[in-house]
This record gives structure tokens, C-alpha cells and sequence, in this order.
């Protein structure tokens, strides 16, 4: 789950990548793109993809986009992949950042479902922070808190405030062979 988030997002920038959009219309100063779509490969050679119902563009502020719908997928080095959604995001290339918000849920094939109200990604640092209340679920268990900061390009992760932790015991595996009562 550490790498998770920042790994997600590092595809922005990083190398060539294929853009398209179904749509593009011009309304004063504002591009309105429909179903805008992002796909590549990150440094490490895994794919990613990164669809929207919709992006938002001002020509006075070409560096902010604003998504909507967002729908990306993006394989890890774990051979798993990572899934994540989220009804709003604003990337400002400038300072190489997003902010999600909305009701973001986030699941990895290695088991970990993440949900979220918001999250200020920085790429550049290697930074998630999220100040609303947050869940992590997992195969061994569960954490709720208040707030969460990632750090060290996902190498640190900390929960903060009213956190709750539930770990499910692991069954012991017991060699009892020889044994006898």
C-alpha cells in the first residue's frame, strides 16, 4: 500500500504517452475534452491508463486540468495492478501535483481497499496527505484515521488521529508430529 498511491501517479510527465479524446470543444477560454484517456508505460516499463468522463482546460492556466469520473489502472512491480476512482481531480503540471476529492476508492490485486475523500498528491516530493477521515482495509486487517501522510515516495506512511486498527490473527501453523497425548 505505500508504494501504492505515489506509484500510481508517477506516470504524469515521466515519458512518452498516448493521449486521446473522443471530443473537444472551445467555450470562451475553457477546452472541454470528452472522455480524455492517458496511457503508457511508467520508468520502470508497467503500463498504466488514466480515463476521465470528462477534462477542463483554461487557456489562460494551461497547466490545470480538471477531471472528472476519473477510472485509471496501472500494473505494479508486485505483478499485481492498482485501481482507482474518484468523481474529481485537478493536476497542475506546473507544480507536477493532483488533488482528489470526492469519494476516491482505491483497490490493489494485492488485496488492499483504500477509501478516501480527498488526497494532495505531490509527484515531485513523493508526498500523498489527506486530512478527511480515511479506511484502509486489507487482508490482515484494518485501519480508520482522521488523516494520513505518505511520504518518501511511499516508503512512509502515517496514520493520524482517532486512529482504530483491527489485525485478524494469523493461524499458527503447528508441527505437532511426534506429538503424543
Amino acid at each position: 500500500m505505500l508504494l501504492m498511491a505515489i506509484s500510481f501517479f508517477d506516470p504524469f510527465g515521466r515519458l512518452p504517452r498516448n493521449f486521446t479524446t473522443e471530443q473537444t470543444s472551445l467555450n470562451g477560454s475553457r477546452i472541454t475534452m470528452e472522455k480524455p484517456r492517458l496511457s503508457g508505460y511508467r520508468e520502470d516499463g508497467k503500463p498504466y491508463d488514466l480515463r476521465a468522463a470528462s477534462g477542463v482546460q483554461d487557456i489562460r492556466t494551461p497547466s490545470i486540468i480538471e477531471l472528472s469520473d476519473l477510472d485509471a489502472k496501472v500494473d505494479t512491480t508486485e505483478q499485481s495492478a492498482i485501481h482507482l476512482v474518484a468523481p474529481r481531480g485537478v493536476y497542475d503540471s506546473s507544480k507536477d501535483t493532483m488533488v482528489l476529492d470526492g469519494d476516491i476508492h482505491i483497490t490493489s490485486g494485492s488485496g488492499y481497499d483504500i477509501r478516501l475523500r480527498s488526497a494532495d498528491v505531490n509527484f515531485k516530493d513523493g508526498t500523498v496527505v489527506s486530512d478527511d477521515p480515511l479506511t484502509v482495509v486489507m487482508s490482515s486487517g484494518a485501519v480508520a484515521a482522521n488523516s494520513l501522510r505518505i511520504s518518501d515516495h511511499g516508503h512512509k506512511i502515517s496514520f493520524q488521529g482517532g486512529v482504530e486498527t483491527v489485525l485478524k490473527p494469523v493461524a499458527a501453523e503447528s508441527s505437532h508430529e511426534g506429538d503424543q497425548q
